[in-house]
């Protein structure tokens, strides 16, 4: 769905060069800080074979596909929740009637997804032009209610009487300002009272003509005022309704276009994607001149680990959590940390925030003051922070996606599933390949796939954003006039007294961040304290409570998708 590399678990150094992924850690010191026990080689190479699993089913058409639905259907039911973490498909042109299924939906979709931009921009034009008018007739509505008598007059002047010249003859107090100048300016010195012809002459000491065409103009402002002021409010009610109805309409749109978006993106080619191009041109599946198809998919599974032991300990939450999964370590290591850490896939995540600790909002990263409660106590945070504290964290206190904040450690499948068809002249044939990797993680590690999944979703969120013009590469449209025009957007101003409070904040800040980079001495693999809340203890507990009490699941999962396939 989404042109970006799997944030992996299990990854191994090459060469000591980083790579992106968690590694499998379950004899490393830092088990305590977090633990992911699994795999960490490919099938036939890894040892533990209640890790790691290929199965392959080949069959008639059809029938490999329903042993994928017979699984992930089944899973559920089992207690573990399942999530599409990527897809892909390829079709060559031999095989013309999936060939020609496909690019028809891929078009249809196509056309779909610019019929709706053609009309998205259609909309914004239509609401920037409606938003024009309502600035405009809110304007009039706002000299009505301070009973501006001078603007509303210089109003009707130049834009209802000067369209009374009729025929060609002057009749209007500009076409006839030649022969009294301050007609204009005597126009604007009369009150709505002044509707007697002498009582004008006396007041303004001028002739009787001149009265009798300033007395006209009078009852004639009067009564369009009256008109007016009538028609300004409907006409503003009005296009109220319709600026508020298009706003909705372009948000409407938005929405509407990311299902088909998304079915787009997933409807791509393989060949059209960095990742698996190689892989699936390279593909022994794949013969020139033969009618193939090939599908990879990617799939998360987890489910809490509930241990059989003689008695649980007593848990004291905070935070609604046993243990706080968003931790330092975590945060530092394998979601900021631009060489192995999600950010290396995802930089975004580094994007700096503004927080407000009393409101509990976030805020753009030029903020000094907040804008809601006005306190000057704002924390410098990332993106990733804002992400996690405002939408996994919520999911997970709320039991949401099979998690729970009473529990520490977690089950997790992760399955990388391969299938290809080919139509040869014997007939039609479909195979698919499951690959399996178990493994065992503390709940900081499952908050990181998380964030993944969530990662996934916003980056073909900004990708619809940019198609319809909200965001300019990585940045959304108002930070970049922000930049462009810092004039436009003086920061606020705050006291001498807050500023310096600010600044004091900012340097405990500063010393509390780099207090808490000290690492724990040690020596090789012997450190003085050991680190972490989650389990130490490879030998007694890890390998006998949990990787046994996984291995069980794991296996009944391998089991089932054997007995589908015939298989005892």
């Amino acid at each position: 769905m989404v042109d970006k590399p799997i944030f992996e678990l299990g990854v191994e150094e090459r060469l000591g060069i980083p790579v992106p992924g968690i590694p499998d850690n379950i004899r490393k010191p830092t088990v305590g800080i977090f633990l992911c026990g699994g795999p960490s080689k490919r099938p036939g190479e890894e040892v533990n074979a209640n890790q790691i699993a290929e199965l392959n089913f080949t069959g008639k058409p059809g029938e490999a596909s329903m042993l994928y639905y017979s699984l992930f259907f089944q899973l559920p039911k089992w207690g573990w929740f399942v999530a599409k973490a990527d897809e892909w498909i390829e079709v060559s042109p031999t095989h013309k009637e999936y060939y020609d299924r496909t690019m028809a939906t891929k078009q249809m979709l196509e056309s779909t997804i610019k019929t709706g931009l053609t009309s998205a921009a259609q909309a914004v034009a239509d609401f920037d032009l409606m938003s024009h008018d309502l600035r405009k007739y809110k304007e009039i509505l706002g000299y009505f209610s301070r009973n501006d008598e001078h603007v509303l007059k210089a109003m009707f002047v130049d834009y209802v009487d000067v369209h009374t010249d009729l025929s060609g003859q002057p009749t209007s107090m500009r076409s006839i300002a030649p022969k009294w100048p301050t007609i204009i300016a005597d126009f604007m010195s009369i009150s709505d009272d002044d509707t007697a012809i002498e009582k004008v002459m006396k007041k303004l000491n001028i002739s009787k003509a001149e009265a009798v065409i300033l007395v006209t103009k009078n009852k004639l402002y009067k009564e369009w005022k009256s008109y007016f002021k009538i028609a300004a409010k409907d006409r503003y009610e009005l296009i109220k309704g319709l600026v508020v109805s298009r706003k909705k309409s372009i948000e409407e749109y938005r929405e509407w276009l990311k299902p088909y978006i998304a079915r787009f993106k997933m409807t791509r080619l393989g060949g059209e994607r960095t990742a698996s191009r190689a892989s699936t041109l390279k593909s022994f599946a794949d013969l020139t001149g033969m009618s193939t198809f090939a599908n990879g998919l990617k799939i998360f599974t987890w489910r809490p680990l509930k241990t059989v032991e003689p008695r649980r300990p007593a848990a004291e939450m905070k935070e609604g959590f046993v243990i706080y999964p968003y931790d330092d370590y975590m945060k530092e290591n394998y979601i900021l940390d631009p060489n192995k850490g999600l950010a290396s896939i995802y930089p975004w995540l580094n994007d700096n925030k503004k927080y407000c600790p009393k409101c509990k909002k976030y805020f753009p990263s030029g903020l000094i003051v907040c804008e809601k409660c006005g306190s000057t106590n704002l924390l410098d945070k990332k993106l990733a922070d804002q992400i996690i504290e405002e939408k996994i964290i919520p999911r997970w206190k709320s039991k949401e996606m099979n998690l729970d904040p009473f529990e520490l450690y977690y089950m997790f499948l992760d399955f990388d599933i391969s299938r290809v068809g080919a139509r040869l002249p014997t007939g039609e044939i479909e195979s698919i390949t499951f690959t399996m990797k178990n493994f065992v993680v503390s709940q900081n590690v499952l908050l990181v796939k998380l964030l993944e999944l969530e990662c996934r979703d916003l980056e073909l969120e900004r990708y619809i954003d940019q198609i319809l013009g909200v965001r300019s590469e990585d940045r959304e449209i108002s930070e970049i006039m922000v930049e462009e025009f810092p004039g436009l957007y003086p920061p606020k101003k705050i006291s001498g007294y807050k500023l310096y409070v600010k600044g004091l904040r900012e340097s405990f800040q500063t010393y509390g961040s780099f207090l808490g980079k000290i690492k724990t001495p040690a020596f090789k693999n012997l450190m003085f304290v050991k680190p972490g809340h989650y389990e130490r203890d490879f030998k007694e507990r890890i390998s006998k409570h949990y990787s046994g009490t996984a291995a069980l699941y794991f296996n009944a999962v391998v089991d089932f998708i054997k007995e589908k396939m015939g298989v005892e």
